[in-house]
């Protein structure tokens, strides 16, 4: 059983390399022979791939037929939606999913924005909005987080925001959802009965699975202690909810049945008690493996019939592969069924059991302990390359905080969650008492949890890894499929510190890599020599908090291993050129500030910037060329404007100047013939004038813009003109982050666009 459904998995996740999906006149076709090579012997492991592929391509199909059909892509539609889970709010903004009522033209369900809502919609309401919507769309570039990826497994067919001026109320005739009254009932009694602080939240996330109200800066700290698995109902607390339940139906029902009677009934009972958790939690894939693993040991149970422990994991991810297949591309399938994996594979070559449930309890407390570390650093070992892959981080001391956070977690906070979920209604003073005493476990344990992530020594930033380096990641994972006695094995542990230690290579002396970063109706541009790193501009910051050093900048400086910055050259102070500056300013080491006006977020010394600064970093000329009096210039005009020379190659950056000055600098023959430019204000009208195109003559023209933005950048006008100059314009909302290497005797490399170069099946709106 395990090997099948190894092969069906390994077949599904084939299709997630492809840019495309095959021609739908090939379908029925694999479907006939994937069934007919199930029935050969010979071929049925490749018949087992196959089964899995045509299934996934069939889940895929139907996810990209629910997008957004383009006409109504940024149309005002009053429509009845409703809640589907608890909305999040943050800094004036609203952020939820929604299923649309009664508009089958529509995608199942939406990604809305709200900005300033003037009521706070709950999970499980029927809301009358009036929106605009998109079909996915999110930034791309190297080693970034893929957002219309993650819509797309998550089954959303549009984004979009509500009209602040709309029609939106709340309709009185809500659906009755009794799983959606439950878990709102028990967030609405822990938001009154504790205080609004990290540990309720936690408290919220193990109850009900609303996580909600975690920050992004909680998730950051429990990622960088690894456990964040302890802040959501994970599988292992489905499991407690089934044993505590088949305990207790045991020690009730004794007095009354036979004991064969008692193990099924009490077995149906933890079952019911499983799956009724599952489902108030959200039915996240943990959650589901746990659910379905129970599911397959009580059937085992009633049909007196012996299971093993990896034929039930396997079982389980084939039953919810049936379900949902897009479902094994959440980085929590992975990451849960495989640390069950490992907890089975160590029990069976270190514990001398069949299974980890058969894990003999005996020896000294010593003993134990013993086991729990080795189990803790096994699970370190085994996760090592997922973590490293998927997050690019890894915690060092997690074994050590999971190994006190979870008893606590486990067998005292979780139990006692769970005991005043239950005691409601008249019981609701005991259930109370229960819910402040878990909710003062949670607080010991995010105390040790914060002064752990308080040392920046104990985690690791993981950057982008080779072939070859990914190869090295995974020999950990030797130290749990090898016997114990297997010579050399620990050896192992030596390719955690040597991934941990590894550097991207830098271009070497005389070589320059660029990279116009795509974030969005902004700008952002790395320039990196064998030994220095220049930031031009920090991106945007948004209404809801965000900005988009947080999102891509930071991601991907540490993809390359960067920690730290020679200089940052804020061109202007707009919020979409110097929004990212304080995240940047708290996140890295900068040893030179230069801006074009000062940034009034940021407190750090900054230099202003002056036409004539020049300065040589590795064979590479750098230049200042504007503003030469800035008390003259305000705006968009005060821009900086850097003149980037690699040997007979140059490169200009532009920022938001505008035709002023980019005749005055036509004017001071400053300017000469350009390999690349940045297209100056995003392509807007007010730029790119005739003569200034003429005196750059660039083979590349590069537009920073936002994919679909209101201000309709770049202008038609404005590429035509480039284009007639004879230049390759590129815009970042179409091609992604666009990245080069240039040197002295090498010439220019390819030009990368990240959007063509990462493009998946369920990716549009490339060029």
């Amino acid at each position: 059983m395990p090997a099948i459904v190894l092969c069906i998995l390994s077949g599904a996740y084939s299709l997630e390399m492809l840019r495309q999906l095959p021609p739908a006149a090939l379908f029925w076709p694999a479907v006939i022979l994937s069934i007919g090579s199930l029935c050969v012997r010979r071929l049925r492991i490749a018949g087992a791939c196959l089964c899995g592929f045509t299934c996934m391509w069939f889940a895929a199909q139907d996810h990209l037929d629910d997008r957004l059909d383009p006409l109504w892509q940024n149309q005002s539609l009053t429509i009845d939606v409703y809640i589907v889970d608890f909305p999040v709010y943050s800094s004036g903004t609203l952020r939820f999913v929604a299923a649309p009522v009664g508009r089958p033209e529509l995608p199942d369900q939406l990604r809305l924005t709200w900005f300033q809502p003037d009521d706070l919609p709950q999970v499980g309401q029927l809301w009358q909005l009036q929106v605009k919507l998109r079909r996915p769309h999110g930034y791309a570039n190297p080693h970034g987080f893929d957002y219309a990826g993650w819509l797309f497994r998550k089954g959303i067919g549009a984004t979009g925001y509500v009209l602040e001026d709309g029609d939106n109320r709340r309709s009185l005739a809500t659906p009755v959802n009794a799983i959606a009254r439950v878990r709102g009932h028990f967030v609405a009694r822990v938001a009154a009965l504790l205080p609004d602080d990290d540990a309720a939240a936690v408290l919220m996330a193990i109850g009900v699975g609303a996580r909600h109200k975690i920050t992004r800066e909680q998730w950051d700290r429990y990622a960088a202690t690894g456990t964040s698995h302890l802040m959501a109902i994970s599988g292992l607390h489905i499991g407690l909810a089934a044993g505590s339940m088949f305990l207790l139906s045991w020690i009730l029902l004794a007095p009354f049945c036979s004991r064969r009677n008692i193990r099924d009934l009490a077995a149906m009972i933890a079952i019911i008690a499983a799956g009724a958790y599952a489902l108030v939690s959200g039915m996240a894939v943990p959650a589901q493996r746990a659910f379905l693993m129970a599911l397959v040991v009580a059937a085992a149970l009633a049909m007196r019939r012996r299971i093993s422990a990896g034929a039930m994991l396997g079982l389980s991810a084939l039953l919810i592969f049936l379900w949902d297949p897009l479902a094994i591309l959440v980085p929590g399938f992975k990451l849960s069924f495989s640390a069950v994996g490992i907890l089975i594979i160590y029990a069976q070559q270190h514990i001398r059991a069949a299974a980890f449930g058969s894990w003999q309890i005996g020896g000294t407390l010593i003993t134990h302990t013993r086991r729990l570390v080795y189990l803790q650093f096994a699970l370190l070992a085994g996760l090592f390359p997922l973590t490293a892959l998927i997050f690019d981080r890894v915690a060092i001391a997690a074994p050590l905080v999971n190994l006190l956070a979870l008893p606590i977690f486990n067998f005292v906070t979780v139990p006692l969650c769970l005991f005043g979920m239950l005691l409601d209604g008249p019981l609701q003073v005991a259930g109370d008492a229960f819910l402040r005493w878990a909710y003062a476990t949670i607080r010991l344990v995010l105390m040790l949890v914060d002064i752990v992530a308080e040392r920046p020594a104990l985690r690791f930033a993981v950057p982008a890894l080779s072939g070859v380096m990914a190869l090295v990641a995974a020999l950990p994972l030797l130290h749990i499929v090898l016997p114990p006695a297997w010579p050399g094995r620990r050896l192992a542990w030596i390719a955690i510190v040597v991934v941990l230690l590894y550097k991207p290579p830098a271009p070497p002396p005389g070589c320059l890599d660029y990279a116009v970063l795509d974030v969005g109706q902004g700008l952002a541009v790395l320039l990196r020599t064998s030994e220095h790193v220049l930031l031009f501009d920090t991106g945007p910051a948004f209404r809801s908090g965000s900005n988009t050093a947080e999102l891509v900048i930071k991601p991907y400086l540490q993809s390359l291993g960067i920690e730290r910055l020679d200089k940052m050259i804020v061109s202007h102070a707009d919020q979409d050129h110097a929004g990212g500056v304080t995240a940047l300013l708290r996140s890295f080491a900068i040893d030179q500030v230069l801006v074009g006006e000062q940034v009034a977020r940021s407190q750090s010394s900054q230099t202003q910037c002056a036409a004539g600064y020049r300065w040589v970093w590795d064979e590479i000329s750098f230049a200042i060329l504007h503003p030469r009096n800035s008390s003259a210039w305000e705006g968009n005009n005060r821009s900086c404007v850097l003149l980037v020379s690699v040997g007979p190659h140059n490169i200009l950056l532009t920022g938001d100047i505008e035709s002023p000055v980019e005749k005055l600098l036509v004017h001071a023959a400053v300017l000469q013939p350009v390999d690349i430019v940045l297209v100056p204000h995003h392509g807007s009208g007010t730029s790119s004038s005739r003569q200034f195109i003429a005196a750059l003559q660039p083979s590349l023209a590069v537009v920073s813009a936002g994919f679909g933005n209101r201000w309709g950048m770049p202008r038609t006008e404005v590429v035509g003109r480039w284009e007639q100059a004879g230049a390759s314009v590129l815009n970042t909302a179409t091609a992604g982050a666009i990245s080069q290497r240039i040197c002295h005797s090498g010439g220019a490399g390819p030009v990368r666009r990240s959007r063509v170069d990462s493009l998946k099946y369920w990716h549009d709106n490339v060029r």
